[in-house]
């Protein structure tokens, strides 16, 4: 979780902090770049003065759905992820968001995930990315990579409700073509809600209101170089979002799928990092 969010932010912010601040800051006092591809679609604030937005597109293709038969075996869920970041560095206008030529880093980072049944309440979600980045600025190149351990209990369960326990951990890195490798760590842990809502009309699917609310703890301090006498340091995130959905399909928008729809909203504790996004998927299954 917080690998796909506060790492992140690093990427699209630093080419704005760093090149176009001061040019006697250090890489080392940088957030690479290449953390974007941790990243969910939306809108990040670090110390209220740099804005970033970041534009990922995640398809996947899953090869079979995990299930707890009644017979009483397991089926494996396995998913092939190919997901594509891009990071928007300055953001003056509303074409700002649809000029390609904005967009100063990109990264493709594919990957497996799988989920686990344990049981017919607890699922586990191992999973693995590996690939590539590019900042256009400065032509540099890196090898990025993620992965953890997801976790959903499910807390109670029937037609009208559920409650669900979440926890991940999660590692990630990258490996510059100039400069050093570095590596993160973080541990999650919260809650999941869902309640079903009136039927829209008579034979019409009932919507469902979700919700969740998590803190992430990063195990590995990350710190933003806004000049060279001021330094930010983040080491967690609270998340809260809230979103609607069906409860056995995807809402459809003409070809586009979504798992649900709505908009979360993540802070750190000492209140110098904020970012809207949107929540288009559990946490469990982002």
């Amino acid at each position: 979780m917080l690998s796909r969010a506060l790492l992140a932010v690093a990427i699209v912010l630093s080419p704005a902090i760093l090149w176009a601040q001061s040019e006697t800051l250090e890489v080392e006092d940088q957030g690479h770049w290449a953390t974007a591809a941790f990243f969910g679609t939306g809108w990040y604030r670090v110390d209220k003065q740099r804005e970033a937005f970041v534009f990922r597109v995640p398809p996947r293709q899953v090869l079979s759905r995990s299930a707890w038969r009644e017979d009483g075996t397991r089926q494996l869920g396995i998913e092939v992820h190919y997901p594509v970041t891009l990071g928007l560095h300055q953001i003056d206008e509303v074409p700002d968001f649809i000029e390609f030529d904005n967009y100063g880093t990109i990264s493709f980072t594919p990957g497996i995930e799988l989920e686990i049944p344990v049981s017919e309440r607890w699922h586990l979600r191992p999973y693995a990315h590996l690939g590539v980045g590019y900042e256009r600025k400065s032509g540099d190149w890196a090898g990025i990579w993620y992965g953890g351990l997801k976790s959903r209990y499910r807390l109670d369960e029937d037609e009208t409700t559920r409650w669900s326990l979440l926890n991940a951990l999660t590692w990630s890195g990258f490996n510059p073509q100039s400069g050093s490798a570095e590596q993160y760590a973080s541990v999650m842990a919260g809650f999941e809600f869902s309640r079903r809502l009136e039927s829209r009309s008579p034979g019409s699917d009932p919507l469902w209101l979700n919700a969740h609310l998590t803190y992430s703890y990063l195990l590995d301090r990350l710190n933003f170089g806004l000049n060279p006498l001021f330094e930010v340091s983040i080491r967690d995130e609270w998340e809260i979002g809230l979103a609607v959905g069906l409860r056995d399909r995807k809402i459809r928008i003409g070809f586009l799928g979504f798992q649900q729809l709505g908009l979360s909203y993540k802070t750190s504790s000492n209140g110098d990092y904020s970012a809207i996004t949107f929540n288009l998927r559990s946490p469990f299954t982002l």
